[in-house]
């Protein structure tokens, strides 16, 4: 036996072991389409594979997250299956799609939350995809049915349905003329809205009483109140927060002057909390439900307006400590 194939016997257990661990260290997700190009109406599988390290949390992908891209509708949403745990985590969840739009439909990107083996929690996103929805197609044109002749109906009162149109328009206008007469001093102009702090305060009044969250209700306890924060921030801070998601939210905080480090890490804690709830449905410990809803009310107290009145006074005590 020559020494070359001796060696070979020895190292061969180590690069076996070395082969069977796993080289994927972070979380892929892929979308594949079962065709590119359907009939109007045709239902199609559209397959997300997703590969993990071990240890990996994956939360299944709601249909309603699918259904977003416009033009696209989910008929049904499979379970998502387990094919492979080792060397690498490998998953798969079907969606049985169609459109009843021609033309080009844009899948949008689907994002997929996860939490590492760590505790850490991040969303991976596919690439978006395009579907091809052609309009159906007649074989024979000997199938095509002449155009018939179009049914005359009996008048009607209908028929003359301008006249009446006439008829309120100048008695509107009477009417307005009337009141206008009559109108003896001017309508004083309605009062100023309240401010973002008074409307997220009082909200939060109203959904503490509500006891969503006791009765069962958890995901709707924390849609209304991610509702009232992004409300707040956008009418507070002039950031388009209903219209954005989580990762663009917490971007845009970042960058927004006013609020400290600490309050920006609790309101993405929240956020994403939020969107486990709603979209991976999960639960979390019930001490965490009030803890959210008085840390919602608290940023809210902490970063209203100050009055014009307190902000000199600042301003002067401020100038005060420099040194002159």
């Amino acid at each position: 036996m020559s020494l070359r194939f001796l060696i070979f016997l020895l190292f061969l257990p180590v690069a076996f072991a070395v082969a069977q661990q796993s080289t994927n260290r972070t979380v892929n997700v892929r979308a594949e389409l079962a065709r590119k190009e359907i009939v109007i109406g045709d239902q199609i599988n559209l397959t997300l594979n997703i590969s993990a390290p071990p240890g990996t949390q994956v939360y299944p992908v709601p249909a309603a997250v699918v259904a977003e891209s416009e033009g696209l509708e989910v008929i049904r949403a499979e379970a998502l299956n387990t094919v492979a745990e080792n060397p690498e985590l490998l998953l798969e969840q079907r969606f049985l799609i169609t459109s009843f739009d021609t033309g080009y439909v844009t899948i949008a990107p689907i994002p997929v939350f996860y939490e590492r083996a760590n505790g850490v929690r991040d969303t991976a996103f596919t690439p978006d995809l395009r579907l091809v929805v052609r309009g159906a197609v007649v074989s024979d044109e000997e199938e095509i049915m002449p155009i018939k002749p179009i049914i005359e109906e009996p008048r009607n009162l209908l028929d003359y349905w301008w006249v009446f149109a006439i008829l309120a328009l100048v008695l509107i206008g009477l009417g307005i003329r009337e009141y206008r007469r009559r109108q003896t001093r001017e309508v004083p102009p309605p009062p100023p809205p309240p401010p973002p702090h008074e409307v997220a305060l009082a909200r939060l009044d109203v959904l503490e009483r509500e006891r969503l969250w006791q009765s069962g209700q958890t995901d709707t306890y924390y849609v209304e109140l991610t509702r009232i924060l992004r409300t707040y921030l956008e009418a507070r801070f002039g950031i388009p927060a209903l219209e954005m998601t989580t990762r663009q939210l917490t971007t845009a905080l970042d960058t927004r002057e006013g609020l400290n480090r600490e309050q920006r890490s609790e309101l993405s804690e929240l956020l994403q909390l939020s969107d486990l709830v709603k979209f991976a449905k999960a639960t979390p410990a019930e001490e965490l439900h009030p803890q959210g809803l008085e840390r919602v009310r608290e940023f809210v107290v902490e970063t209203k307006p100050m009055p014009v009145a307190e902000t000199a006074v600042e301003d002067e005590l401020s100038n005060r400590k420099e040194p002159s």
